[in-house]
Order: structure tokens, then sequence, then C-alpha cells
């Protein structure tokens, strides 16, 4: 890994940590699922790794993007575990659900943010393999992967550079 990338995500850690413990938090308590974090890099892709995706815009002190993102089973049973409706294609349920996870972790993430006057958006929910999600030009998000009692799933965070 070269000092740049290295020197970028230490200076993301103090974001990326309460991403991490929101989105644990989350999950045990609105789906009664445990998680583990698995993995952490820098995004090199303009593809998620799954293929239904929740994107949070974030305003403040800093600009950035929220990206959850499962592959169609799991969000299958985040669906199920959410609000006890099962299904096998992904639709405008399975949409809500996902879009709704996603705010309660980004919101609660902002909680523990609260130096960087975060306003979240609406989410946007986007699905197809391959789907692509833009970030702006001088932002290298970092992907969080995960595993949890209803699948894998990663996060993608990205952050401009704090207005001061």
């Amino acid at each position: 890994m070269s000092a740049a990338v290295e020197q970028n995500m230490a200076s993301d850690v103090d974001y990326i940590n309460p991403v991490i413990t929101s989105t644990k938090n989350v999950f045990e308590m609105m789906l009664g699922a445990s998680v583990a974090r698995t993995g952490l890099k820098l995004k090199t892709q303009v593809t998620p790794e799954h293929e239904v995706s929740a994107v949070i815009g974030l305003t403040g002190l800093v600009q950035g993007t929220f990206v959850l993102s499962f592959g169609k089973e799991m969000s299958f049973s985040v669906l199920d575990q959410l609000v006890g409706i099962k299904t096998d294609e992904v639709n405008n349920e399975v949409c809500d659900a996902i879009g709704e996870l996603a705010n309660m972790i980004a919101g609660a993430a902002k909680a523990h943010l609260a130096q960087l006057e975060l306003s979240l958006s609406i989410p946007n929910v986007v699905t197809g393999a391959g789907h692509v999600v833009h970030y702006p030009s001088d932002v290298v998000p970092i992907c969080i992967s995960f595993d949890s009692d209803l699948g894998p799933f990663t996060i993608e965070v990205g952050f401009t550079k704090p207005v001061h």
C-alpha cells in the first residue's frame, strides 16, 4: 500500500469507525443479526460489489456519499427480518427496506459525527448487476466489507476534505 493510500485511510478512520459501530448496532437491534467487519480497502472500481445499493448523499463541513450494498438474496432476507414480508424478486418493498436500513445506519453514524454538521439526503436505491455509483473526482471512497448472519454486504463511504 502506498504512503498516500495509507495516509488517506488514516485520515478517514475517524469517519469510518462510527459507520462500522452504527452498522453493527442497527443490524443487531433491527434485524436481530450479528455483524463482523471482514475487510477495509480503498475503492478502485465504480461498480458496487452487489446488485442492490442504497445511496445517501452527505453534506455539511464535508461532502460525501454513503452506499449500502447487498446481494439480491440478502436483500430478500433483510425485508423478511425487518417487516416480515417474503419475496424472491427485487421489488418496491425490497427497495424501501434497503433504503430505510441505509437511512438508519447513516443516521446513527451522523449522530457520532456531530462535529461535521452533516445533513443526509433521502436514500436512492439502485439495482441490477454492474450499476455504477459516481463519487466526486477528488473523493476516493473506502469500501468496508462485512459478513452477517444474513450474508455478506458492503458499505462504501467517501468524503471530501473538511471545510475549515
